[in-house]
């Protein structure tokens, strides 16, 4: 209910208290200069209340209401609020302006005469001490911001005020380039400098500014006027100057550039280096950079808005109404149209969705504003003057978003957009893309945070990621470690450094202040499987499982008689030895998935297998980036380049490719899609931005689910069941931990072997693994695989005249010779030495020979698709007698094993042939019957003893032992 409104009018000069901390700022058409303080306890409640929420928009710094005059005129602009709206017209507002303009003169000189209150002026001073102590940003940065987010989109005036005043400061020169301290702290922290985009007036991250001076840092800015026409190599040499007078102070600098700051920056990078040098930068950090501005049209189209008229200098505004000031602008955009549609079409551009949102809100609601004031005031001479302004005075929000375009041409004139698009953006790009393209020399790169926007309608930084990622990598020191590339969000347009993205935690948590985690330890991070993902793993490789239908056997250590099943292979957890399991691998390591579920199953462990580093990305990743081989093909010049067309033809031209591509589906936008899969930062990563490439989450058992193709452990799967990659540290760890471990001498040597090659033994001829086991009391238990070598046929070398169906046939398809291992990075990574293998086999990457299914199926006593799987482990080889350094005798037991080895598969190749379920049609049909009571297997042992798996199927009987 509003109590009447004279009551509240009347009510309110009386009820004075002392002064307290709580003030109102006055309107600058009351006073001129700065009073003394009055409290909003000094009003009713309901005016304390009320007048706040109503007066900050027209807030000044400096000047307060004072005395009995400043609280009438707080009461009174509560009161206008809260007793209703006038509904007098707009028209009308001009005849109170007399006897307004003498009101204020009235409550001036009241207001003089107060003597300020002791107590105020003590709080006021304290608080203004206080402000000074806690301020992140220098003086003049502090007062442009003071009230203010820093937006530059939804405060015009204050984008007017940095552009101006803020430029015009005094600032370090070199060149042409003018730097300026933004934080108030200085000789402390990191030199973080920032290096803004084509307006190059260095305030379009002002929402940043905070943030990264509260992490200590030292932040600068770079800028230059409107009229300067430098051209980027001389800038570039500019910059470099700056940064290397920093570093020779003992400084280290980090390089923030923003869309061409981050073309500019990354040129400075390309002389300047990293790799923590002397004279070097300390990191680099790139938000949507310029280098996508030669796949974007822009070069034409800003040829066409710059063609716009710009029209005589406009005068100052004369509007003293907001009608009149709509009716001036619309004059204004007649007379210049390029200010206005040209600096227009460029905001609609850069900015996103929501933040032009943004600025639609905001005028709406100024406007809207604007009016409610207006018909509130009508009522009271005084409310005009708590409002601020007086009837012959525009709305300074909207005076600043209707005059925003004018501000921008005045920063970006025709003739300055034109230099800069030719002289800045294309030969920067042409520059920059040289230099990256070289196949060696040049200088390395610092640590690289490179964030891209999917939203952005400028530039093509939506993709940019799958271009610029691998040309950085190769030029960082550290390789792939020491890259990160953040997706900031498909909705977040070309100017992504607003209140949305927090960069100072970007930076913080990027490679450049995080050290490259260390590698994975696939030893100690290995968790058993749980009942559920036991379940689930085995479901997927009973894929397979279901078709091979594997048969195990086992020798009893005491009797020597031989029984199905794995009761003959010592569990390490049992008698507190390690125990590794030496065998064969069989074609393609069809053999490891229905291994490793039977003895999860069985025994209730896995034996942990040494794997070749392909099966492990980040290993493989390391290996390569950090071989001394050479590095990764350049990027090659293309057809369009060749062709030798201007630079603006083949933007356009590479630009539309794009689109159409995009169009048909061909491109995705998404940058976790578009970077390198090294350079991804996984969306299951703790954090927002996670860290730079070589960290990986500890394993779990609940890892993600690879579906059938766990079976040939892709995207990982062998690690999920325990597998590490096979190196000496490895191997000793598992031992010194009393694991079980599977070892196959003849690695991929043998897992890839060629049509002659069938169950033959690839051993190397070290013995090291012998004298390692005997160091660790080890029981060895050899033991032999067959099976699948027999379902395929293997495709020949020499196609004649087909060999160019063979060329169009996928690369595992075509065959290969496994004597003539392809050049890959691998294999170079392989040679150089940065592995030193447990088998000389590592020493050679796997080449996949091509093989088909073998038809017909198999039967009895032939091979086919479909031939079953045998496994056969021999009796155990306690090696508790053996001295290591004796390397007679682990010779002795080296050629032991391998002949132990070889007579378990002469067994099974002689015992199979008497297995009447080896035929493939009569197995499956006595499957599919045993299986329609989906009874469950029993977990044997371990932790999951007595849980039921579902997965495994029943399998027929086989030969007789």
């Amino acid at each position: 209910i509003r109590p009447p409104r004279r009551a509240l009018v009347s009510r309110a000069p009386h009820a004075m208290a002392p002064a307290s901390v709580d003030a109102v700022a006055a309107p600058p058409s009351v006073l001129s200069r700065p009073l003394a303080v009055t409290p909003l306890s000094a009003l009713p409640p309901i005016f304390a209340a009320a007048a706040p929420a109503q007066l900050r928009p027209r807030a000044v710094a400096g000047r307060a209401f004072a005395g009995p005059a400043g609280a009438a005129a707080v009461a009174a602009a509560a009161a206008a609020t809260w007793c209703g709206r006038s509904r007098v017209p707009l028209r009308r507002r001009h005849s109170r302006s007399a006897a307004r303009v003498r009101i204020a003169a009235t409550t001036t000189a009241t207001a003089t005469a107060a003597p300020p209150a002791s107590g105020a002026a003590a709080t006021g001073s304290g608080v203004a001490s206080e402000a000074d102590a806690s301020a992140l940003l220098n003086p003049a940065w502090e007062r442009a911001m003071k009230g203010k987010t820093g937006d530059v989109w939804t405060e015009p005036q204050m984008f007017a005020d940095m552009v101006g005043p803020l430029n015009a400061a005094d600032a370090q020169a070199v060149g042409s380039l003018r730097f300026e301290r933004v934080s108030a702290q200085e000789g402390a922290g990191d030199v973080v400098l920032y290096v803004p985009g084509v307006d190059f007036a260095g305030v379009s991250a002002a929402q940043q500014f905070r943030g990264l001076a509260r992490e200590g840092h030292e932040l600068w800015r770079c800028f230059v006027g409107p009229e300067d026409r430098t051209p980027f190599e001389t800038m570039v040499r500019h910059l470099e100057v700056w940064v290397r007078n920093k570093i020779a102070a003992g400084r280290r600098v980090v390089l923030l550039g923003e869309s061409f700051g981050g073309l500019l920056s990354l040129a400075a990078a390309l002389r300047l280096g990293g790799g923590g040098r002397a004279g070097a930068l300390k990191g680099l950090v790139l938000v949507n950079p310029a280098t996508s501005f030669e796949r974007t049209p822009w070069s034409l189209l800003g040829r066409a808005l710059t063609a716009l008229p710009l029209g005589d200098p406009l005068p100052p505004l004369t509007a003293r109404t907001d009608l009149e000031l709509l009716e001036e602008t619309r004059e204004r955009l007649l007379q210049t149209p390029y200010s206005y549609l040209g600096s227009m079409a460029l905001a609609a551009s850069v900015a996103d969705p929501v933040q032009l949102g943004r600025v639609a809100s905001k005028v709406v609601t100024t406007m809207f504003q604007s009016q409610r004031e207006d018909s509130s005031t009508s009522s009271s001479s005084s409310s005009a003057d708590a409002a601020g302004r007086s009837d012959d005075e525009v709305n300074p929000m909207l005076r600043s978003f209707l005059t925003y375009p004018e501000q921008i041409a005045k920063l970006l004139p025709p003739d300055t957009v034109r230099f800069r698009l030719r002289a800045w953006l294309r030969d920067g790009c042409e520059s920059v893309s040289s230099e990256l393209r070289l196949s060696s020399g040049g200088q390395s790169l610092p640590p690289t945070l490179l964030a891209l926007s999917g939203g952005d309608r400028l530039l093509a930084s939506g993709t940019e990621g799958k271009r610029l990622g691998p040309l950085l990598e190769r030029r960082i020191s550290g390789g792939r470690k020491r890259l990160q590339v953040v997706d900031l969000g498909p909705d977040i347009g070309h100017a992504p450094l607003d209140g949305r993205t927090d960069l100072a935690k970007l930076l913080r948590e990027s490679p450049v202040y995080q050290a490259p985690a260390s590698s994975r330890d696939y030893v100690k991070s290995y968790e058993p499987p749980t009942l559920e993902s036991l379940e689930e793993g085995t479901k997927n490789i009973e894929t397979i499982s279901s078709l091979v239908s594997p048969v195990f056997c086992s020798v009893d250590p005491a009797t020597g008689a031989r029984a199905f099943g794995l009761a003959g292979v010592p569990d390490p957890a049992a008698i507190g030895r390690p125990v590794i399991l030496v065998g064969n691998h069989q074609l393609l390591a069809l053999d490891l998935g229905p291994l490793v579920v039977e003895f999860l199953v069985e025994k209730g462990f896995a034996p942990r297998g040494l794997a070749h580093p392909i099966n492990f990305p980040d290993v493989i990743s390391e290996l390569i980036s950090n071989s001394t081989a050479s590095p990764a093909e350049p990027e090659r010049l293309g057809p369009l380049d060749a062709m030798g067309l201007p630079f603006e033809l083949r933007a356009t031209a590479r630009a539309s490719l794009e689109a159409a591509q995009a169009l048909s589906g061909g491109e995705h936008r998404d940058i976790r899609a578009a970077a390198p899969p090294m350079l991804r930062r996984r969306p299951s990563e703790a954090g927002s931005t996670g860290t730079g490439g070589g960290g990986s989450s500890s394993s779990s058992s609940t890892s993600s689910n690879n579906g059938a193709a766990e079976n040939f452990g892709l995207n990982g799967g062998f690690a999920k069941w325990g597998a590490v990659p096979v190196t000496p540290r490895n191997f000793i760890d598992l031992l010194a931990r009393g694991e079980a471990i599977l070892l196959f001498p003849g690695g991929t040597r043998e897992a890839c072997h060629g049509p002659y090659d069938k169950y033959k033994l690839f051993w190397p001829e070290k013995t090291d693994f012998v004298r390692a086991a005997a160091k660790y009391n080890a029981i060895v238990v050899p033991f032999g695989s067959v099976g699948s070598a027999d379902n395929v046929q293997f495709i020949p070398q020499d196609w004649g005249a087909l060999e160019p169906l063979k060329n169009a046939l996928p690369g595992p398809l075509r065959g290969g010779s496994p004597d003539k291992p392809t050049a890959s990075p691998l294999s170079l990574a392989m040679k150089s030495g940065g592995l030193m293998p447990v088998s000389e086999s590592l020493q050679t990457p796997p080449s996949f020979p091509g093989v088909v299914p073998r038809l017909p199926t198999a039967s009895q006593d032939a091979p086919g698709f479909g031939d079953r799987f045998y496994f056969s482990f021999g009796k155990p080889v306690d090696l508790s007698d053996i001295n290591p350094k004796d390397r007679e005798a682990c010779d002795a037991v080296y050629e032991e094993l391998q002949h132990a080895v070889e007579g378990e598969i002469s067994w099974l190749l002689q015992a199979r042939t008497k297995d009447p379920y080896r035929d493939f049609l009569r197995r499956q049909a006595y499957e599919r019957i045993a299986n329609l009571d989906n009874a469950p297997r029993i977990v044997g042992g371990g932790p999951l003893k007595g849980g039921e798996i579902r997965s495994c199927g029943r399998r027929a009987p086989s030969f007789p032992l």
